[in-house]
């Protein structure tokens, strides 16, 4: 789950640039929603009763506006555009009023107004992108009027669209030191405090949002989400039905609270959040994603391809939208579509780690292992610490024989993720080839901790302690004759099937076909002759070698016709070069 973006900047600009168009509908909704967020703010009441007068909306732009003059009297614009309304609606005496009030504060060259007209020219920069000129100009009006919240709140939005993290804190500080009720200043003071990994302070900024406004969605949203990263899931819960129950189009609230339903095993009822967030803006990309990612961990991958592609349609320019688009493909045995979107996503958004490292994947599932170390180093250089890409770098540096590098990528591996039994059992592999038995030893006792059932493990151990008269090599003998009982394999080729698999989940290609191949020859016409066809087959597949896939898997169904598996297999190679074809 990701923290809640500024909507509220959102809003306001998004708004403004509506209103640049004069498109009042959508430019009416956005400065609404600013000011359910931000109901002290002049500028929102002000631009909001501008764009409800053009748009015919006489009485509820006057509300707006006096609205707006209750927060700011010595504004002339605001008494000028009430004059012309209440003109217009027929309240002379009250018209004749506001402007007489205009005249003698425009007169007067009151430094509030003049500090209104830098901060509108401000917004329109910032509506239009232009935040480094929109900061300059917020800047002009907080000299004529430095104690404005507001001023120093406006100067952070454009701060922060320029990546000036230390300033923008500096003016929200400032904000909330004129304004302790300011909510959105609060709430944005919390995001960056989450992004600093400094939760407590994050969590107090978040309620002192919440307690300034007790409706505020984003601010509902953001401590659900700091309680779900520190593992308080049932906090988390209740804060996102707070949100929707504070803004009901509010759909991160929906998104999180759904993907938090679904990793606790409630997949119905999260997936049922996702569709309310779709159903409420059909237009939300986040909600498309979220829903593909839990169709494609729950095994309807075809569902998760066309949900991302409509994620796609939304979000054409998102490098993570071609990915996780990507990966469905891939998924899906589609590797041709697949690796067209890994490289639109590397073309949007060529310092993504995550891009370079499934690039860098999908290159050595392939055998293309100098493409695929060129994409998993640059991954490296991006995030040194991204563990999948140590782990990828350390099996092709073992594919090419330099066991020196493949030894300090898997050491590096552990260190980071100290429980991941492949790495501890190819570290202790590497080892052994290298003379250190004893130093492999230890690695493959810790893949056992980490999964008590590596059958490789235990039988690497027997073997190695059996060499050296150790009494512990009984001890790894019979707990592995034990779980080779358990799992009925009572041969060799059982033995090295098992091993393939292992070494295919371990994305070990090379040694899990040669084993394969290897058992399917000592197993000639033995029972287990169907489920080793199927297998391999299905290896094939994941590594887009459909014509010997097809040709294993329809021997597979030769020798068990109601194998579904291998049904399922040839039907997705069909799929995968019928689209390839096209």
């Amino acid at each position: 789950m990701s923290s809640a973006s500024r909507s509220t900047t959102r809003a306001i600009t998004a708004g403004l640039a509506y209103k640049g168009l004069e498109q009042w509908a959508p430019s009416i909704e956005l400065l609404e929603r600013a000011a359910r967020l931000n109901s002290s703010s002049y500028e929102v009441h002000y631009e909001l009763g501008f764009a409800l007068a053009e748009a015919g909306e006489t009485e509820h732009a006057i509300r707006e506006l006096r609205a707006a003059e209750k927060i700011r009297p010595s504004a002339p614009e605001v008494h000028n555009q009430l004059a012309q309304l209440l003109a217009k609606s027929g309240q002379r005496e009250l018209a004749q009023k506001e402007h007489a009030e205009s005249v003698a504060l425009a007169s007067r060259g009151d430094p509030h107004a003049e500090a209104g007209k830098f901060n509108t020219q401000a917004n329109q920069f910032l509506a239009t992108g232009n935040a480094s000129r929109a900061a300059g100009a917020y800047r002009e009006a907080l000299r004529k009027d430095p104690n404005n919240p507001q001023l120093h709140y406006n100067l952070s939005l454009a701060l922060d669209q320029l990546g000036d993290k230390s300033a923008e804190r500096r003016e929200l500080e400032k904000a909330v030191q004129l304004n302790p009720d300011l909510a959105v200043a609060h709430n944005q003071l919390g995001i960056l405090a989450m992004q600093r990994g400094q939760t407590a302070e994050a969590e107090a900024a978040f309620k002192k949002a919440i307690a300034s406004d007790p409706q505020y969605a984003d601010a509902q949203n953001n401590l659900g989400v700091l309680y779900s990263r520190e593992g308080k899931d049932s906090g988390a819960a209740r804060l996102y039905q707070q949100a929707i129950a504070s803004d009901p189009k509010y759909t991160k609230a929906y998104v999180n609270l759904g993907l938090l339903l679904a990793q606790h095993g409630q997949v119905a009822q999260g997936e049922q959040q996702l569709r309310i967030a779709i159903q409420v803006n059909p237009s939300d990309p986040g909600a498309y994603t979220a829903l593909g990612m839990i169709q494609g961990k729950t095994g309807r991958a075809a569902e998760a391809v066309e949900t991302f592609r409509k994620a796609v349609s939304l979000e054409p320019n998102s490098a993570d939208a071609h990915l996780n688009l990507g990966i469905a493909l891939v998924d899906q045995y589609n590797r041709t579509d697949g690796f067209k979107e890994f490289s639109e996503a590397a073309r949007l958004d060529p310092r993504s780690p995550a891009v370079h490292y499934n690039l860098g994947r999908f290159y050595f599932e392939t055998a293309q292992y100098g493409d695929a170390r060129k994409e998993l180093e640059e991954t490296l250089r991006l995030e040194p610490n991204h563990v999948p890409a140590l782990y990828f770098l350390a099996l092709a540096a073992k594919q090419d024989n330099d066991l020196d590098r493949s030894t300090q990528l898997f050491e590096k591996v552990i260190a980071l993720q100290p429980d991941n039994p492949d790495a501890q059992f190819l570290l202790g592999q590497n080892l052994e080839h290298q003379g250190k038995t004893a130093e492999a030893v230890v690695h493959w006792k810790l893949a056992l901790q980490a999964d008590p059932n590596y059958s490789q493990a235990l039988y690497n151990l027997a073997r190695a302690l059996r060499k050296s008269n150790d009494p512990e090599a009984q001890q790894y003998q019979d707990r592995y004759d034990t779980l080779q009982k358990n799992q009925q394999i009572s041969d060799r080729v059982e033995q090295l099937g098992n091993f393939a698999l292992e070494a295919s989940n371990a994305q070990n290609w090379p040694q899990a076909f040669a084993q394969m191949q290897e058992a399917l020859e000592l197993c000639g016409e033995c029972p287990e002759a169907a489920h080793l066809h199927k297998n391999l087959g299905m290896m094939y597949v994941r590594t887009g070698k459909f014509e010997q896939g097809q040709k294993e898997l329809q021997t597979a169904l030769q020798l068990n016709p109601d194998d579904n598996d291998a049904k399922q297999g040839l039907a997705a190679i069909q799929n995968a070069t019928s689209a390839q074809s096209k």
